[in-house]
């Protein structure tokens, strides 16, 4: 069965590659080999939006874009130029939200999709979500950004700090075949490409984003390089709290990045929490802020304190 959405993300995939893989060096600094790097040099002198894991809720992007900040709404504030937006990543797969329609889906799989109206509902919402990515990366290149988390990987294979993805059902594998069989091998290498030109991590000079938090100290080259050193790919979006060393967010935050310790924080999604909408991690500057039940949005002012209960909140 065909989907609206195919031919429409199909138009976007090439523009939205041209983009990446050629990326203003104003905010992201290339590798060694000229390609844009694994770090977002945010504007400190802007308001910053985060967003967590998205896992195909299509109307949560949407509906930021008309949520008002101010007097204005995201949307306006971005067409002027007033402010930035970062994804934290994970756009595709429903996970829990999903539970029933992933296992409901894995008979059709198992059929070949030869119909697939579980599994149509399924990635509607992901390609539907990815698109209203690719369409506000072309149209704000410089302020909006969708860091790689450890579901982009739609190959679903095991190599470039990547892991194929089984939770509910075979999602990786259904996924890459649904993609094979109604969008063609050509879009799903295309769609591979843009996953990995996606950078790791974003940072001002008072807040760190990424996917997970870091299972070990990353130097800054190794992260700008990021495409030759695959352990930092994997340990930028797959680390868990118990896997993560010790006191790395850190020193990190301290020696690598320059942050003082009054004003670290840094935000992370990855590690689903289910009461509230943050949480903090003992020792470390980290901020978990993926609910799955919950559209948590952080909003960072350099011209005003922040403050967790004011400034973390649902729309």
């Amino acid at each position: 069965m065909t989907l609206p959405v195919i031919g429409q993300i199909k138009n976007r995939i090439q523009p939205v590659l041209d983009l990446l893989e050629k990326e203003d060096s104003q905010w992201r600094i290339p590798d060694a080999e000229g390609k844009p790097g694994g770090l977002v040099l945010l504007d400190d002198t802007l308001p910053l939006l985060v967003i967590p894991d998205l896992h195909g809720r299509v109307d949560f992007l949407a509906d930021l874009l008309k949520y008002p900040i101010g007097q204005q709404k995201v949307l306006d504030l971005l067409i002027s130029d007033k402010i930035q937006v970062v994804c934290l990543g994970d756009g595709m797969h429903s996970e829990s939200r999903g539970k029933l329609r992933w296992q409901e889906a894995l008979s059709e799989y198992e059929r070949g999709f030869e119909t697939c109206p579980r599994m149509d509902e399924e990635m509607d919402e992901n390609l539907s979500t990815m698109l209203e990515v690719m369409d506000l990366k072309i149209r704000f290149p410089r302020r909006f950004h969708f860091l790689k988390g450890n579901h982009e990987n739609i190959l679903n294979e095991k190599i470039n700090g990547n892991h194929p993805f089984i939770k509910y059902a075979l999602e990786g594998r259904m996924t890459k075949l649904y993609m094979e069989k109604f969008l063609g091998n050509e879009f799903l290498n295309q769609f591979d490409r843009f996953e990995k030109n996606l950078p790791l991590m974003a940072v001002s000079q008072w807040v760190i984003l990424s996917h997970a938090r870091p299972r070990d100290c990353y130097q800054r080259d190794k992260i700008i390089n990021y495409r030759k050193n695959h352990e930092v790919i994997e340990g930028l979006t797959w680390t868990r709290d118990q896997d993560a060393r010790k006191g790395c967010a850190s020193k990190m935050a301290s020696e690598v990045f320059g942050i003082r310790e009054d004003q670290m924080r840094w935000f992370m999604g990855h590690n689903s929490i289910f009461e509230g909408i943050y949480e903090s991690v003992e020792f470390e500057p980290l901020i978990k802020i993926h609910n799955p039940e919950k559209r948590t949005v952080v909003y960072l002012d350099p011209k005003s304190e922040f403050n967790k209960e004011r400034d973390i909140f649902t729309i």
